[in-house]
């Protein structure tokens, strides 16, 4: 960046003056300086759309392994709801069966009494 001056240094000043050598930069240097930058900022959001993507593909994955799980929880409990009915039925056919096997041998009893009697 130019300053501006108000009054022009003299020959005298100059040559007394102590001079360094300064890069004079050139306009090329602040294109490469903004032409990095922007291949920086977009590798940078190159990276974040990457890291989405894998994120929504994780997050899919884990949708169909929650909704496979439960499927196989609602498999689970049919099952379990069967097991329970059929336990109950066998219980109630048991009690029923021991309600008759004691009136089958109460009647036999009575039956073998009356044998003897005779």
């Amino acid at each position: 960046m130019a300053w501006l001056r108000t009054k022009r240094p003299s020959t005298r000043e100059l040559l007394r003056a102590e001079h360094r050598l300064q890069a004079a930069r050139s306009a090329r240097s602040g294109r490469w300086l903004i032409f990095g930058l922007l291949c920086v900022i977009g590798a940078l959001l190159y990276l974040r759309n990457h890291e989405q993507v894998a994120h929504a593909r994780q997050v899919e994955a884990l949708t169909q392994d929650s909704q496979a799980l439960r499927a196989a929880l609602g498999q689970s409990r049919l099952k379990r709801q069967e097991i329970q009915a059929t336990e109950e039925q066998l219980l109630r056919r048991i009690a029923t069966l021991s309600a008759q096997v004691e009136r089958l041998q109460t009647d036999l009893a009575f039956f073998r009494q009356q044998k003897k009697a005779r």
